[in-house]
């Protein structure tokens, strides 16, 4: 049978008035940026710094990039394996792991921004990443963390084997984290034993979006979120125990919304919690699908449908309305399923997304045994286009858009769009990877369809506020 699927990638080519994801007038991070983090500037207008080789350390290295001062748009001329821990030192950062050639990127290691640091870490932006600790690479620990920044977006990562959570985001503010594969947290490694978990967003942060995201082979934390407001929706959380909790933490009463998730239980535990309230705390549920049980509407009123659900019955209020958040885009479940599994996570996906994905349609897998695949498995780095002033941007692209190759400060130029050029040349990248025809990352050979706008003199925000949807049909096989 064939089954022909629609993804949906939101295109905003300038939304400043018209989604309340962003604050004042200010543009989305890229098209498709929602909820809390969207409106995080990253590097925006500032320079261009080029990661030349896969070093841990040194000139040239993606850890050389994380350490500048000022605002910066990060791309890549290689794609492969980085070995070792990342730390992002300072804000004002845009990680644009969509232009590494053909390949993508693999941290080996865990990536993090500056804990305690004197200095704030605001408006990170990270997009097409794998980061994956290792054993013999990786600190342990996280995977992601993410601990008190603000203004921070996580779009299409996929990240794996923590020994605590795999994405910490703790206290941090004005959070996103979208179209993200969280993946087979391990067993061993924590000092308190086993703490195989998703996600946790602890005391003091507050404004976090969760949505799009697949969570697979976590016992708890899917996600842990100690304060409102929050939103959780369109995630698939498969192979767990507990789905939304507060870990101990005593939660305000500022909202948590849970609507159209996919919940699926796995082989390492047949019980499962997908709502852990607490106490008096308000929640609003819609369209929560549980595989074995249908949509769920009222857990309370239908706690009989299944144990996990009765055991929470007593706990936690009702409440009659959404609680107001930023803006996302929602599906149904069965529609979040299928679009979650066929594009969230880094793309082009490596062989341990592609098996996650995989155990999830056919219900196997298991707690604690993360896979032994080689990282750059069936991927193919390519070479980087020409970049003659090396603005981050190839020469046939500048020139397509009226751009001068030459010139090294273009890169600044604001589009029709509102984004600067190398921002847009960043956005059509993206786009191009996300279509279905693109099954190994972006060529560069080619240029996307896709204009968003061309050259213009300089002015930061023209008010407009048009939205495209494009619509790209994937066609399933069964």
């Amino acid at each position: 049978m064939k089954r022909s699927i629609t993804f949906t990638a939101l295109l905003v080519l300038l939304a400043a008035a018209a989604t309340a994801a962003c604050a004042g007038d200010r543009l989305p991070a890229f098209p498709g940026a929602e909820g809390f983090g969207a409106g995080s500037v990253g590097g925006r207008g500032g320079r261009v710094i080029k990661v030349t080789n896969l070093d841990a350390r040194g000139p040239g290295s993606l850890q050389a990039a994380c350490s500048a001062e000022g605002p910066r748009t990060v791309v890549f001329d290689v794609s492969g394996v980085i070995p070792g821990d990342v730390v992002i030192e300072t804000g004002r950062i845009s990680i644009m792991g969509q232009t590494a050639p053909g390949a993508g990127v693999t941290i080996e290691g865990m990536l993090s921004t500056r804990y305690n640091s004197p200095q704030a870490i605001d408006d990170v932006v990270v997009r097409f990443l794998r980061v994956r600790p290792t054993s013999a690479r990786g600190s342990g620990g996280d995977a992601i963390q993410f601990s008190q920044a603000r203004r921070v977006i996580l779009d299409h990562v996929s990240c794996s084997w923590a020994s605590d959570e795999t994405i910490d985001i703790y206290s941090a503010r004005d959070v996103t984290v979208q179209w993200c594969s969280i993946e087979e947290s391990v067993v061993t490694g924590h000092p308190k034993g086993r703490h195989n978990y998703g996600l946790i967003s602890g005391p003091r942060g507050e404004r976090v979006s969760i949505h799009h995201n697949l969570f697979a082979h976590h016992a708890r934390r899917c996600p842990a979120i100690a304060n409102g407001p929050a939103d959780v929706r369109n995630n698939v959380i498969y192979n767990f125990r507990d789905g939304l909790s507060h870990e101990g933490h005593k939660p305000n009463d500022r909202g948590f919304n849970l609507i159209g998730n996919y919940y699926k239980r796995g082989p390492s535990d047949p019980k499962i919690f997908p709502f852990c309230f607490r106490g008096d705390v308000s929640y609003y549920l819609r369209d929560n699908f549980i595989e074995g049980v249908g949509i769920i509407q009222d857990p309370w009123a239908e706690a009989n449908k299944l144990p996990g659900l009765k055991y929470y019955a007593r706990h936690g209020r009702k409440a009659a309305n959404e609680f107001p958040v930023a803006k996302v885009t929602t599906h149904s479940p069965k529609t979040a399923y299928e679009l979650v599994l066929q594009r969230a996570g880094c793309l082009p996906r490596d062989a341990v997304t592609r098996r996650i994905v995989r155990e999830v349609r056919t219900g196997t897998g298991a707690w604690g045994r993360p896979g032994t695949e080689p990282l750059m498995q069936d991927l193919r780095p390519q070479q980087p286009p020409r970049d003659s002033d090396q603005d981050g941007m190839p020469d046939a692209w500048e020139e397509a858009h009226g751009l001068d190759p030459d010139d090294r400060s273009d890169h600044r130029h604001a589009m029709k769009s509102g984004y600067t050029a190398i921002e847009e040349y960043c956005h059509e990248v993206a786009a191009e990877v996300l279509s279905p025809k693109t099954s190994n990352g972006p060529s560069r050979k080619t240029r996307c369809e896709c204009r968003i706008g061309t050259a213009a003199t300089v002015a930061s925000r023209p008010p407009m506020s048009t939205v495209i949807w494009l619509h790209f049909a994937a066609v399933q096989r069964k």
